[in-house]
């Protein structure tokens, strides 16, 4: 006995419904892997600043464009080293996190702390040049406001240990200064990557929910 045309059509769209769930958790899967993957890669980044701070008995720093008003904004990462004999110098280009990554520079609480316990204005940077002594685009410095970094010591520790330092990356873009979380419950994003500095050993620790 074979079907009929309602029970064939009701069949498939029981289907349909179960592939569009699938093609949603498939989604959800790739947009935290990458998560995950671009959480690394700034991890990896920090902790090669600390190690080059201790290996070479330099200053280093982790620097975050923040709000620079342009396309890279909350997304893109540096490293500067800082000598007696040359003072601050860029030693790594510009790290840009892929599309839909943010750092959540409108975070709250200690989630802000990087932003807030950073060095504004940055020590011993050249008073013709205020703000990060690093350039971007037409700008010889980023201005102060537009930034947030933390400095590695020659043993690995942060420059301000006793001042919390911790940021998350969410799925999500940044518009007008204002992150726009792809996911979030009660204004809270569904999935990050914290990012943890301890203050005394300069050592990261991650973080996720």
């Amino acid at each position: 006995m074979g079907f009929t045309l309602v029970e064939m059509l009701m069949v498939m769209a029981v289907m349909a419904s179960i592939l569009a769930m699938g093609g949603l958790g498939v989604g959800r899967a790739l947009r935290s892997m990458t998560l995950t993957n671009a959480g690394n890669k700034v991890t990896r980044l920090i902790e090669a600043a600390r190690q080059q701070a201790i290996t070479k008995n330099t200053l280093n720093a982790v620097v975050l464009m923040k709000s620079l008003g342009t396309e890279v904004d909350a997304r893109a990462f540096t490293v500067l080293e800082y000598t007696v004999a040359g003072g601050w110098r860029q030693i790594r280009e510009w790290e840009v996190l892929p599309d839909g990554i943010v750092v959540d520079v409108g975070a709250t609480g200690t989630d802000a702390s990087f932003f807030s316990n950073g060095p504004q204005p940055f020590p011993f940077a050249d008073a013709s040049r205020p703000g990060a002594p690093v350039a971007y685009g037409s700008n010889s410095s980023l201005p102060a406001g537009t930034y947030a970094a933390r400095i590695f010591l020659p043993g690995g520790g942060l420059l301000n240990p006793d001042d919390a330092a911790q940021f998350r990356l969410v799925e999500g873009t940044v518009s007008g200064g204002k992150v726009q979380f792809s996911q979030a419950e009660r204004g809270v994003p569904s999935n990050y990557y914290r990012v943890v500095l301890l203050g005394t050993t300069g050592k990261t620790k991650v973080e996720r929910p």
